[in-house]
């Protein structure tokens, strides 16, 4: 049995064993960390192990049967570890922890954890900052705020002395336009990871975000996890439910690892498509579950406007391991990819009663920049 390590951060690592079942394991196993069990009756090719020592080297082992593989791998170096709790949290799920949520995310060094212990934490948009890593622990739900006037707007156009040199922002829908911020956002930040077993639930279903969806009310509808102009951002193994709109939506961003998250949107909430990587590149889409009611992985570059402007394509996109759950289609192309998309790989994914496998949008008005090149799909 051969075991692979997928991604180490401080205090956690993802880990894929090389078969060649879709998905899940040909047979549960059992994982050792230095001798120990840490891990039993797992079932699929794609685990993680949490509560890991930053900057130690640790030996995995991995058995079904009489089968059984092993590797050393090393966590990341960790500065400070910043507890949360101690910039005022309160944990009743009612009272608003956005200011005490950003002061800590804020306040962390360069290099640093910011810990969230168990504990339902009521708020609305948060910012990550570079070379830091957010750690949700078990039983931690970042709940979100249902007022959608306590939400930040995020302007389509951020003009520039050189008009050549705008900004564009907030994005509906491949165009630039007024969006609430997300629940999560990186913005013009490197090196940003969260991750741990805990839930971000953006609580969509309990608000008006779902009404009327596509008429703008203040803004455009926000996302649950955002990016723009990223670097290196990781997103690994917490739960993500009840999005507004599109749950996970890096955009002009690379270096993007989105592995083994739980996403789950109810079948008839509105666009709530899972992944939908726009105009990035290089992104790794592994082990992950999504059940969603839109589509379950839809790749971008938007609408013509911003495909003539920037031609950004998003490409050099690895798929693998993923279970794609009663969407509307497993892996999309479009609609909204005018920049293009090309150099996309996926393999051993199952797809649970999608509408469709694989389905590419041709739609006309894309401009000449919607060329799909190098998709792989097997």
């Amino acid at each position: 049995m051969q075991v692979c390590l997928v991604h180490a951060t401080t205090r956690s690592a993802c880990f894929e064993l090389q078969t060649g079942t879709c998905y899940k394991a040909p047979a549960p196993f059992e994982v050792l960390l230095d001798g120990q069990p840490v891990l039993t009756g797992a079932e699929t090719n794609v685990f993680s192990l949490y509560h890991l020592e930053p900057a130690r080297t640790y030996r995995l082992e991995v058995m079904a049967g009489e089968d059984c593989g092993s590797l050393e791998f090393t966590t990341s170096t960790e500065s400070f570890f910043v507890d949360a709790s101690r910039f005022g949290l309160i944990a009743d799920g009612v009272s608003d922890n956005t200011a005490f949520l950003q002061a800590a995310l804020s306040s962390c060094p360069p290099g640093g954890t910011v810990y969230v212990p168990a504990g339902t934490y009521r708020t609305q948009s948060l910012f990550l900052c570079s070379d830091t890593t957010l750690y949700l622990e078990k039983g931690c739900t970042l709940l979100g705020g249902t007022d959608r006037r306590e939400y930040p707007v995020l302007p389509g156009v951020l003009p520039c002395a050189n008009e050549k040199d705008e900004f564009y922002l907030g994005l509906w829908e491949g165009n630039p336009l007024d969006s609430f911020a997300g629940l999560i956002n990186v913005i013009h930040a490197k090196n940003v990871t969260i991750t741990g077993e805990g839930c971000i639930n953006a609580n969509a279903d309990k608000g008006d975000w779902y009404e009327n969806p596509k008429e703008r009310r203040i803004a455009w509808r926000p996302r649950l996890f955002f990016t723009n102009n990223a670097e290196n951002v990781t997103l690994h193994g917490v739960e993500i439910c009840n999005s507004y709109s599109w749950t996970i939506h890096p955009t002009y961003s690379c270096g993007v690892n989105i592995l083994q998250l739980h996403i789950h949107n109810h079948a008839n909430s509105p666009n709530t498509d899972g992944i939908d990587p726009e105009s990035c590149r290089d992104v790794n889409i592994i082990g992950d579950y999504v059940h969603v009611g839109d589509d379950c992985i839809a790749l971008k570059s938007g609408k013509l406007f911003l495909g003539v402007v920037k031609h950004i394509p998003c490409e050099n996109v690895t798929i693998r391991n993923c279970c794609l759950s009663r969407g509307h289609g497993g892996l999309v192309i479009g609609s909204e990819m005018s920049g293009g998309v090309r150099n996309v790989t996926v393999t051993q994914c199952l797809m649970d009663h999608t509408d469709r496998g694989l389905r590419v949008k041709t739609r006309r008005g894309r401009g000449k920049n919607a060329v799909i090149d190098g998709l792989v799909f097997r």
